[in-house]
């Protein structure tokens, strides 16, 4: 048999066999740093989504913050709407009654137009008259005549200065009311401002919102394609590992081929000494060594 050949044969196996083995191995170390760098990256990454759904978190809480005040801020302006509406409907009662008056005032005014302290001591004087002298008939009715007239231009008069200070009266509480109507209409213009901020900052926030929420999904996304690379991985590290040590183990088995088939060359070439020796010199006995190299297993030639 030749042994030479089936030993080179077993020492091209082996070499194989290393060869596979180290590439094995630095496939194996390759994986496992992969697997380090993408356990860090998905540490990283569960960091940024925790961060990022406080952040939902802060802005849901910013936008529910900002409606209730916006809310709050359209019941008053619903509220100061309402009061300035009847605060024009007095304004527009009082410029009607003022109007009124002062036309009633116009015409009381054009009727007389003797002051009411003459009109008076017109009359004191008439009744002194009357009181402390004796007229003739037809004067003291004239008299009388005068005292009726100028009694009712006084009671005119007494009415256009109440008239008057009806319509003073009027005209400061309509003066008044347009100031209440200005303020009101002031306050509305400032609310219509703060509502319009406010309608903006939500719209802004929701905005923001939907940026996180976009980077969140994106996240989320991101960190199950890694945990299924790092799922890959293992499972690849797993498979080589066992590949590996099959490998060692073929390894191993080629190294202790190689050795029993150098042991059996060895065997075969003292075998062939012993027998070429015996022919060359013609000898018919064979010492007790020779027999057992010659007859004997070779896993007894190996404990020997």
């Amino acid at each position: 048999m030749n042994y030479t050949g089936n030993i080179e044969e077993l020492a091209k196996r082996a070499e194989e066999l290393s060869r596979e083995i180290y590439e094995t191995r630095e496939y194996v170390k390759q994986l496992k740093e992969r697997k380090n760098t993408l356990f860090d990256e998905l540490n990283k990454l569960k960091v940024e989504k925790n961060k990022l759904l406080e952040e939902i978190r802060k802005v849901k809480n910013d936008i529910r913050a900002v409606r209730e005040e916006r809310r709050k801020l359209i019941d008053e302006y619903k509220k100061i709407s309402e009061e300035r509406k009847e605060e024009v409907l007095q304004a527009k009662l009082l410029k009607e009654l003022l109007s009124n008056k002062n036309a009633e005032l116009q015409a009381l005014s054009k009727e007389n137009r003797i002051p009411i302290s003459v009109l008076k001591k017109k009359i004191e004087e008439i009744e002194w008259t009357l009181q402390t002298n004796v007229l003739p008939q037809e004067k003291e009715n004239e008299l009388i005549r005068k005292l009726k007239a100028y009694n009712q231009l006084l009671n005119r008069a007494l009415t256009a200065r109440e008239r008057k200070e009806e319509v003073l009266e009027l005209r400061a509480t309509y003066i008044s009311t347009r100031a209440k109507i200005n303020d009101l209409t002031a306050k509305l213009k400032k609310l219509r401002e703060t509502i319009n901020e406010k309608t903006n900052r939500v719209n802004m926030l929701k905005e923001k919102l939907n940026e996180i929420v976009s980077k969140y999904t994106n996240i989320k996304t991101d960190i199950e394609n890694k945990r299924k690379e790092l799922e890959k991985c293992n499972n690849e590290i797993t498979v080589s590992i066992s590949k590996l040590n099959s490998l060692r183990e073929q390894y191993q088995k080629t190294l202790e081929e190689i050795e029993k088939a150098k042991t059996l060359s060895a065997i075969s070439e003292k075998r062939s000494r012993i027998a070429k020796d015996i022919e060359q010199r013609g000898r018919k006995r064979i010492t007790l060594d020779e027999l057992k190299i010659m007859y004997g297993s070779p896993e007894e030639l190996e404990e020997n």
